[in-house]
């Protein structure tokens, strides 16, 4: 997709960005990230994962700070708090894992693409944390992880695995799912707890002529849907409930599509 279809939307042509200020803002997010890296060092090496997703917490939170954007959530009062959960939110950017760690209170473990536990120092804090690696391409070490994940989850903690797998395109549409959460979710029978995130495609958007990817600091919104007990599903094929998940968040993603018109034109009043 071309720049000039890239840069279209309505948020992104009130932004300005150019390679310094991106430059900037980047150096500043290596600086935050590596500084909370060297604090979880302590729990890592007595294995204390709940001390390392603390940090984590911390660190995302601080991330969104810095960067300037303002988040909106709505709705957090339906994030299911008596037991452990699926949590499944849409993908757009990088900036996604900083606006969800901004809300959700929750002792969650991510599940997240092996590659980036080989990053030093970066990945061995997440492998601290008891993330969990998925392998892509590989079916047999991809159904591992999903094994482990149930095995975390019966063990009461929640689970946040992207639906789509890797991030969409500029224009926030999502991608076809892939069956790993969903044969996850059936093995685990637990909770699931939906999620719709948008504006974060704006922030950090894909552009591939871009050696240092830009950063446009605006508006983010994640909208927490109602839960979806495991009775829901339980006859369900895996199939099926991608497909019912797929409808409640695209219908999700329509209302916080208005309610970001609501809140630009707010700004003019």
């Amino acid at each position: 997709m071309n720049t000039t279809t890239e840069l279209s939307s309505p948020q992104l042509q009130k932004r300005k960005s150019n390679i310094f200020t991106s430059s900037v803002v980047w150096v500043g997010l290596f600086f935050i990230t590596m500084w909370h890296v060297a604090m979880t060092v302590p729990s890592v090496l007595l294995r204390k994962p709940d001390g390392v997703h603390k940090v984590a917490i911390k660190w995302g939170r601080r991330i969104a700070s810095f960067s300037g954007t303002r988040i909106h959530v709505r709705n957090v009062e339906k994030l299911y708090k008596d037991g452990p959960v699926i949590i499944l939110p849409n993908h757009q950017s990088l900036f996604d894992i900083a606006v969800l760690y901004t809300f959700l209170d929750l002792p969650f473990r991510w599940m997240a693409k092996a590659v980036l536990f080989r990053i030093p120092f970066f990945g061995w804090a997440m492998a601290g944390a008891d993330y969990i690696p998925v392998e892509r391409g590989d079916s047999k070490k991809a159904l591992k992880s999903m094994f482990d994940a149930a095995e975390l989850i019966q063990s009461g903690k929640s689970v946040i695995i992207f639906p789509e797998g890797t991030r969409g395109g500029p224009d926030g549409v999502m991608l076809p799912f892939k069956k790993g959460a969903f044969l996850l979710a059936k093995k685990a029978a637990v909770t699931i707890q939906p999620i719709v995130l948008w504006g974060n495609q704006y922030i950090i958007h894909k552009n591939k002529d871009h050696l240092i990817q830009r950063f446009y600091a605006g508006d983010a919104f994640a909208e927490v849907l109602d839960p979806i007990a495991p009775e829901e599903f339980a006859n369900l094929k895996s199939e099926d409930l991608s497909r019912m998940l797929r409808q409640r968040m695209e219908e999700g993603l329509q209302r916080v599509q208005q309610w970001e018109r609501e809140v630009l034109t707010s700004y003019k009043k």
